[in-house]
């Protein structure tokens, strides 16, 4: 019987670290944010800001093809904080703001875009694809546009 006993307390007390390691689990990100990888999706670019430090940049130049809408916002906090903005229409349009990090590896192909300072492009089969740096932020655009309006997205790309 005095076994049973002692199986009893272990049970209890193995029970007891691990729901104080699950509260710890669920506490950590109360307190520190940055622990927090993500991705989260957003309601708004009200909410980027807040949840990113940093203003959102969006192009000014949206077809109608793309919608009226963005159809996704999401952002990510680890390794960089990174904000997605994407329009899905008759057409596609996903613009990727990251802060910091290396530079994206573009493929051989690649060639700068006209008059935009440090950037790259290249198309990959009906998608074209943008590496652009603003500042401290380096911009990943991809689209089924025409490749016109790669220079008309990079050119009004603007904070929030």
């Amino acid at each position: 019987m005095v076994r049973l006993t002692g199986l009893g307390r272990f049970a209890l007390i193995t029970l007891g670290v691990l729901l104080g390691l699950r509260a710890l689990h669920l506490g950590v990100p109360l307190f520190f944010p940055e622990t927090r990888p993500g991705p989260f999706t957003l309601a708004s670019l009200d909410e980027v800001q807040r949840r990113v430090g940093f203003a959102p940049l969006v192009p000014a130049y949206r077809p109608a093809a793309l919608g009226d809408r963005p159809s996704r916002l999401t952002v990510t906090l680890s390794p960089q904080p990174t904000f997605v903005i994407a329009w899905r229409g008759e057409r596609h349009l996903s613009v990727t703001q990251r802060r910091g990090g290396a530079r994206p590896v573009p493929p051989a192909s690649s060639q700068p875009l006209p008059d935009v300072p440090d950037s790259t492009w290249w198309r990959d089969g009906a998608r074209l694809h943008l590496v652009l740096r603003r500042g401290e932020f380096w911009i990943e655009v991809e689209t089924d546009l025409p490749p016109r309006d790669l220079k008309r997205i990079a050119d009004t790309l603007h904070p929030y």
